[in-house]
């Protein structure tokens, strides 16, 4: 900054805002209260809007963070096919389950998420329950090295979870006291075929000490 001109702001012992102004040799001073320098940033800061596009038929909550978008979508269904090694289980059944997916600007699904919600409707007290399937730690889905498809819309993330479903599950981050049953795996998945959503909340889920909001703010939201 060239030396003869420029601006400089610092607090006063009395906590005002000084603003010196340098034109030349001359100082011109200048003193604010933070409301009046709240005020006059307010009015010069422009905030961009953020245009979601369509978004899934099943979405919860949408959030953007440094370009980064955070979406939670609800499966809707309490029967989808699952993939475990090489058997697949057609028309299995599934709680309740709430997926959140993060989108970076060139449509890449950097992160993906699960958990699964009480019944009733949707609150952000809403009580959530231990994942009581296998591949996910805490709330984050570990995908392994199966690359998951770039998306041009936040809508196609709706097809997601069939998606996920569908490759080769296996036993990794699965613990037999993650479920009432305590059962082995592929065990579990043998007895819970002919069963139906209810059941699970009956005899399946334990409750974990999280809330729905706590996963809708999983990326800062």
């Amino acid at each position: 900054m060239d030396k003869k001109h420029g601006l400089n702001l610092y607090i006063d012992k009395d906590w005002n805002i000084v603003i010196d102004v340098r034109a030349g040799n001359r100082i011109r001073h200048k003193v604010i209260t933070p409301d009046a320098l709240c005020q006059i940033v307010a009015k010069n800061v422009k905030v961009k809007g953020i245009n979601s596009g369509i978004l899934p038929d099943s979405c919860i909550s949408f959030s953007e963070r440094d370009g980064v978008r955070f979406v939670v979508v609800e499966l809707g269904r309490d029967r989808i096919d699952l993939t475990y090694e090489k058997t697949t289980y057609e028309n299995f059944p599934v709680p309740r389950l709430i997926y959140g997916f993060t989108v970076d600007a060139q449509g890449k699904i950097t992160n993906v998420y699960v958990t699964v919600a009480d019944k009733g409707r949707l609150r952000d007290d809403t009580k959530l329950y231990e994942y009581p399937f296998s591949n996910v730690n805490g709330f984050r889905m570990c995908t392994g090295d199966n690359a998951l498809p770039e998306i041009k819309q936040l809508r196609q993330l709706s097809g997601i979870p069939c998606y996920l479903f569908s490759m080769p599950d296996n036993n990794d981050y699965y613990l037999p006291e993650q479920t009432k049953l305590s059962m082995e795996y592929r065990n579990m998945l043998e007895f819970l075929q002919d069963k139906d959503s209810d059941f699970y909340y009956t005899d399946v889920l334990i409750p974990s000490d999280k809330t729905l909001k706590d996963f809708i703010c999983l990326n800062g939201g």
